[in-house]
């Protein structure tokens, strides 16, 4: 099985700028936010780490499996999921920002749907490489 491990590097106290519209404004609500994320995976059997240090003098990141979060989206092309035109003339309520719409400066303010295909692509990176060493 797979070993995924995030690392959540942070200063000890947030300074967020006033006005700014983060999704999770401080280190706890990111920490809560990722072991949510760390039980679903648990529950599913994924095998799976998480660790939040103190890193002053940098600013916020989350690394799964050595991989800075920012740097494995890079390379992936993600699809928005869309609503099927309705036949009734409701509009539908959205809750959060668009995924694109996210203030880099902060990881706290990561969209779920962009850290999920980060973990996810950490996670089948992990399967492809231990499919690649057994079939030698």
């Amino acid at each position: 099985m797979a070993m995924i491990d995030i690392i959540y590097t942070h200063p000890g106290e947030m300074r967020i700028p006033p006005g700014s519209d983060l999704r999770r404004t401080s280190v706890q609500e990111m920490c809560d936010y990722v072991n949510g994320l760390v039980s679903e995976m648990k529950f599913a059997g994924i095998s799976v780490r998480f660790e939040a240090k103190i890193v002053e003098g940098r600013k916020s990141a989350v690394a799964v499996n050595g991989r800075d979060v920012e740097d494995i989206l890079d390379g992936l092309e993600i699809k928005k999921p869309e609503v099927p035109p309705s036949p009734s003339s409701s509009m539908i309520i959205g809750f959060e920002r668009a995924p694109d719409d996210w203030n880099r400066d902060y990881i706290e303010d990561i969209p779920d749907l962009l850290m999920k295909n980060a973990i996810s692509k950490a996670y089948a990176d992990c399967e492809q490489n231990k499919v690649m060493r057994c079939s030698r």
